[in-house]
């Protein structure tokens, strides 16, 4: 009778070990959830800011200024970099509006978006780039919802 209540004991001083382990795998798990977004979005920050570092020096300013006004005058050479710039910052609103929002809705995000596209040279590119299919649906998604 002895060994059977010690038996009891130990099954349920196992089950509460058990338990307690999970519960300790959950708080790390959920801490290492809050560490991969502060990671996400410190990188992000980091990799938009070098970004814009590049496309504020002079000549390249230059050539966003030129291409927002007519994409079509560009030159073939000028043209590809702004198809890249235009891309890039199209990756850069998707991203922002399918991970780790800074805002609790989208309207923060479509507000940037708006204010990107409302230069003609932005949108002639950009369409061209969606007629060239380089332009993955799911971001197109992102920019028409903001340009409605």
């Amino acid at each position: 009778m002895e060994a059977e209540f010690l038996a009891e004991i130990a099954t349920i001083v196992g089950a509460v070990s058990i338990l307690l382990t999970l519960l300790f795998v959950i708080i790390e798990l959920k801490n290492n959830v809050t560490q991969a977004r502060a990671a996400n979005i410190a990188s992000r920050d980091q990799q938009y800011s070098q970004f814009m570092r590049y496309w504020f020096e002079e000549e390249n300013f230059a050539l966003i200024q030129k291409g927002r006004k007519d994409y079509e005058a560009l030159d073939d050479k000028e043209k590809q970099k702004f198809e890249y710039y235009i891309d890039e910052r199209v990756r850069m609103f998707s991203f922002s509006l399918s991970t780790g929002q800074v805002s609790s809705t989208p309207q923060f995000h479509y507000k940037r978006i708006k204010e990107f596209f409302k230069y003609q040279g932005c949108i002639q590119c950009y369409e061209h780039l969606v007629a060239e299919k380089v332009i993955p649906t799911a971001w197109q998604q992102h920019i028409q919802e903001a340009l409605e």
